[in-house]
């Protein structure tokens, strides 16, 4: 039962692996929430520190959250996991360092409730710690989805959308099995609904497993298994995606010169320039 006594609709899962005092945040969020039909499911992927381990045992005996172990094995597994413990029609998978805005659930629910095509539904996404901004999420098409991941890990979606694309793939360790997930989904027809409004907030940290899944050797072998498993899509599409990714790689390229000519950069140049001189004799 959620927290106010009914059946839940939506399924919080939350996998957790040493997130130490953000998992504080994260769990804080989900039951700030202004739709109340919900509930919570934590699987912790074999954490080991002591404060990770405390909140656990805290949020076991919270109303309308259950926790559940296993041996370290990834994300994906325990995302897996959590789903097969759940009880929604809706999921919202959320990382044990992100967050989300209170009216996420009153906000996304009602899109899934009166769309029946749609089989997801995302927002922006506010980026904190070491990154800053705002994630403009993108739209939920095959072709764009074959160029990069479009949108969020913290995206509400009906169970049988996970059930159709098989769940998240275990293979995907260091990153991208949300976006293996999202690209199947799409490639079996369900589509998406962007909400166009800041709902989520995505951490990024020094340990943060994205940030070392983008070391070129992964990131590149992450992109062959991606395309290797997706491969009648690509070759179906190939002209999209290749443009897809070359419009960001220039994306990125002008961002950088923009930077770079910026005064503020030009006259961080010349002064290094400065210092660096040899001193007059």
């Amino acid at each position: 039962m959620s927290r106010d006594g009914h059946a839940p609709r939506v399924s919080v899962i939350v996998p957790v692996f040493n997130a130490g005092r953000l998992l504080a945040r994260a769990l804080d969020s989900v039951a700030a929430q202004t739709y109340r039909q919900h509930e919570v499911v934590v699987v912790d992927d074999g954490s080991t520190d002591a404060r990770t381990l405390a909140l656990l045992e805290t949020a076991g005996h919270t109303p309308g959250v259950s926790v559940h172990r296993t041996g370290n094995r990834g994300p994906a597994l325990a995302r897996n996991l959590a789903i097969e413990h759940a009880r929604g029609t809706y999921i919202l998978p959320l990382d044990a360092d992100d967050y989300l805005a209170p009216t996420f659930l009153e906000k996304t629910v009602p899109v899934l409730d009166t769309e029946p095509a749609v089989g997801v539904v995302y927002t922006w996404v506010g980026l904190v710690g070491e990154h800053h901004g705002v994630w403009r999420t993108g739209g939920f098409t095959v072709p764009e989805l074959l160029a990069r991941c479009t949108i969020h890990v913290s995206s509400l979606y009906r169970r049988q959308l996970w059930q159709d694309v098989g769940g998240y793939d275990p293979r995907f360790v260091e990153s991208c099995e949300d976006w293996d997930l999202w690209l199947g989904a799409a490639g079996r027809g369900w589509q998406g609904r962007s909400v166009p409004e800041v709902l989520a907030y995505y951490r990024r940290s020094a340990s943060s497993r994205e940030r070392r899944a983008r070391a070129p050797e992964t990131s590149a072998r992450l992109m062959r298994s991606l395309v290797a498993k997706h491969r009648a899509l690509y070759d179906a599409h190939l002209e999209d995606a290749l443009a897809g990714m070359y419009a960001r790689l220039s994306g990125a390229g002008l961002m950088l010169e923009r930077i770079y000519h910026h005064p503020a950069m030009r006259l961080l140049v010349r002064l290094r320039a400065l210092l660096g001189r040899p001193a007059a004799r």
